[in-house]
């Protein structure tokens, strides 16, 4: 969150407006290339968590295993085939540069994206040892400290003068750097979470896809409607609007990142609070989610409505201006999406998320053809948002 709020004064000022917004479209490539984990992820974390729960280390030893066996084959092939497509995109393509940057310096960058990427990704399946095993705070400061360094490293590198490729390659190796400290910390905590293919069953993999494909279904929608909507705002009303937008919105759903706080930690204790059936306390947690979320959500909502064009404005050295109405609208998109999320946290917590993912993925991908509809204006795609987010929490609540 700190690293967000320190790009825009930054990166607007060494690059520009515009070239902020290339930096923030190519910044989508790592969400998109997040899909190809199929949900397994997800449904993975709630297996091992049942797993331990049970006292069956060899059952989780055989779910990380073979989800890490399929998950590092299928991300390397799919990351390899968007390099080759970034630079036969470079060598083909008959537009002149994009903001201050040329084709060969993107393609060059979105190489560099993709590799970090993937490196976030072998984090990420890591992280899910810590959930499964009561240290779920553990695994997520380290996480979170060790990303925040590498987004860290990339600012300090563009203030002292990095161009695109330099930021991109920065991220690169941070990330790397990372996830090499991580895998030191999870196999320590935890000697029998080793990687290795040694004990992957395709029986396994097979039982995990079908939750697995809900929580696909979920991510993708997630990406229509954050990543998504950025591109295409980006392609119809230039990189500039792209930055301008995705500024206001990282402004209103900083918020969240409070409100989740409990709602995230509570994830592996909804696990095991509905496979043992304790009925009150997945009432008690619920309950504690959904006031902090609210007690959050509506004050910063108020807050931004009122003082967001002005520390929107601060915060860019002047070069981005945005109206109250547009607070407004994102405001009560991201408080009515911080209560689908608390609420679909119970649904998750036992791969139920189908229940109002597919609804989500709909609406979502909505949003992010709204551009293309109404090209003059982009009020219709704040107001799309709005009501996508509100539906989606209607849709939980009735589930919960």
């Amino acid at each position: 969150m700190i690293a967000q709020l320190v790009a825009v004064p930054v990166l607007s000022k060494a690059w520009g407006v515009d070239g902020f917004g290339v930096w923030l479209m190519i910044s989508t490539i790592p969400t998109y290339l997040a899909l190809s984990d199929f949900g397994l992820g997800v449904a993975a974390g709630v297996d091992l968590t049942a797993s331990m729960e049970r006292k069956d280390t060899g059952a989780a030893v055989i779910a990380f295993q073979t989800v890490w066996s399929f998950l590092t084959l299928v991300t390397v092939a799919i990351g390899l085939i968007c390099v080759a497509g970034a630079f036969g995109w470079a060598a083909l393509s008959d537009q002149g540069t994009q903001g201050p940057f040329g084709r060969d310096e993107i393609a060059w960058s979105i190489a560099f994206i993709v590799m970090a990427a993937l490196l976030s990704m072998q984090m990420s399946i890591r992280k899910i040892v810590f959930q499964a095993t009561h240290k779920y705070a553990l695994g997520t400061a380290v996480y979170d400290a060790l990303y925040f360094a590498g987004s860290l490293a990339v600012l300090i590198g563009v203030f002292l003068g990095f161009g695109l490729i330099e930021a991109a390659m920065t991220q690169c190796i941070a990330r790397l750097i990372s996830l090499v400290l991580f895998s030191r910390i999870q196999v320590k905590r935890e000697p029998w979470s080793r990687v290795g293919w040694k004990h992957a069953e395709k029986t396994t993999l097979k039982r995990l896809f079908s939750p697995s494909l809900s929580a696909l279904t979920l991510t993708i929608a997630n990406s229509f409607g954050l990543q998504g909507v950025v591109l295409t705002i980006g392609w119809v009303f230039g990189p500039a609007a792209a930055a301008i937008f995705a500024t206001t919105r990282m402004l209103t759903r900083i918020p969240m990142q409070f409100s989740g706080l409990l709602t995230r930690a509570s994830l592996p204790e909804l696990t095991r609070s509905q496979v043992a059936e304790d009925h009150a306390l997945t009432a008690r947690l619920m309950k504690l989610n959904m006031g902090l979320t609210l007690g959050v959500m509506i004050p910063a909502a108020l807050a931004l409505f009122l003082i967001g064009p002005t520390v929107i404005s601060a915060m860019s050295h002047g070069e981005i201006v945005q109206s109250r109405l547009a607070f407004g609208l994102l405001g009560l998109a991201a408080a009515f999406c911080a209560v689908w999320t608390t609420l679909g946290t119970r649904l998750i917590a036992v791969n139920r998320q189908s229940e109002f993912a597919f609804l989500a993925l709909g609406l979502y991908l909505a949003c992010a053809l709204m551009p293309y509809v109404s090209p003059n204006t982009i009020v219709p795609v704040l107001v799309a948002l709005v009501v996508t987010d509100a539906a989606i929490a209607l849709k939980t609540m009735r589930s919960s």
